[in-house]
């Protein structure tokens, strides 16, 4: 009988296979990925050991589902079947898996936009934290739950989270990727704190970075975060040219922030009263997000037809504003909320603009509050 391989050995190179991962660095992880497949099958037996694999088979898959074309992923396994295979087991999961479990369970969470979700995951990880020797590994945890918490509009959370992850991918030449994603989420954050000229300097130094790795992706999204500082800003045409070169890349890659790019082109279109290229992007659109199953922006492409191609379908809107509610992305509701009340008040009507302003207060209300948050 052949010697079986210690579990041990196989282990050390999980890690290693998890370590390419972080690092965005695709060849290296699907190299180690398919020894440690081949070695699974000649390993003692270790059952700990073999959900650790389910685990990164399952991490590996999340960041192949950011970095790569939707359409390169037809001959893989879906994201939700890996997910299946690591749910059942986590009843009996202590310390370090158990963290693993929760906060790759969060990223799924996240990544389908349902950020509370994600959030409480990240929460029941965090009790994990402990277990985590990697200082790389905890800087991980902190940039996604600031993610999750920007994306809800805790900005203080979400600064304090971010500034802790950047500190040490900073003394870590091998995460420049994370070092651009942390950028985008602290001017993000100075944006939500109206503080823009803090802002920009953090996006042209991500924008610089992404070059230097000629990384399409991360090039697109800092288009896109200098075109939405520059809406903040009331700059809207510079805001268009930068949307329009986010645009023209995520189209070109077929990436899955493309409903997200194009949504936002479409409305920035709408508010500079080009029509014509509006509608053209809005059809381009709304048919993407469909396609791509995004239920979000599907519902965003909803209201940009109700308020600006039927002239403020009321009952539309509402109904946009009741998904939106129901989800608690409160975010969208608030600066929504704000635009349908300015494109009423133009046509001087002041009952609707004042019930639009007060939806708007409600929601700064729900994000302001937060509690739900905060549940252990």
């Amino acid at each position: 009988m052949d010697q079986l391989i210690p579990s041990s050995k196989v282990g050390v190179k999980i890690h290693e296979w998890y370590k390419m991962v972080r690092q965005f660095s695709v060849p290296d992880a699907e190299v180690l990925k398919s020894e440690v497949e081949k070695e699974i099958h000649e390993m003692e037996e270790d059952q700990d050991l073999l959900l650790y694999y389910q685990l990164m088979c399952f991490r590996h898959q999340l960041m192949l589902d950011y970095l790569e074309p939707t359409e390169e992923r037809k001959n893989r396994p879906s994201i939700e079947e890996l997910l299946r295979q690591i749910e059942e087991p986590r009843e009996n999961l202590n310390g370090l898996l158990q963290y693993y479990s929760f906060f790759f369970r969060g990223m799924y969470e996240f990544e389908q936009k349902q950020y509370i979700s994600a959030i409480q995951f990240y929460r029941n990880a965090e009790k994990q934290l402990s277990y985590v020797p990697d200082v790389i590994e905890k800087a991980e945890f902190h940039f996604k739950i600031a993610e999750a918490y920007y994306n809800m509009k805790q900005n203080h959370v979400s600064m304090y989270h971010i500034l802790r992850a950047l500190k040490i991918y900073d003394n870590h030449e091998l995460y420049t990727i994370r070092r651009i994603q942390c950028l985008f989420i602290i001017a993000g954050n100075y944006d939500d704190f109206k503080c823009h000229d803090k802002a920009l300097p953090h996006l042209n130094s991500a924008l610089e970075l992404a070059k230097q790795q000629e990384n399409q992706r991360l090039i697109s999204s800092a288009y896109f975060n200098l075109a939405d500082c520059y809406d903040c800003m009331g700059d809207l045409d510079t805001a268009v040219k930068y949307a329009e070169k986010a645009v023209e890349i995520n189209i070109k890659q077929k990436y899955n922030n493309l409903p997200h790019s194009l949504y936002f082109f479409s409305q920035l279109l709408f508010k500079q009263k080009n029509y014509k290229h509006a509608l053209k992007m809005f059809h381009i659109g709304i048919q993407t997000a469909q396609e791509y199953k995004d239920s979000l922006f599907t519902s965003l492409f909803e209201f940009l037809e109700a308020l600006y191609i039927y002239s403020a379908n009321k009952t539309e809107i509402l109904k946009v504003f009741k998904y939106l509610d129901k989800n608690k992305i409160y975010a969208y509701m608030e600066r929504l909320s704000f635009e349908v009340s300015n494109w009423y008040l133009e046509r001087e009507d002041y009952q609707n603009s004042n019930e639009f302003l007060r939806k708007m207060i409600y929601a700064q209300t729900q994000i302001k509050k937060g509690d739900c948050l905060y549940e252990y």
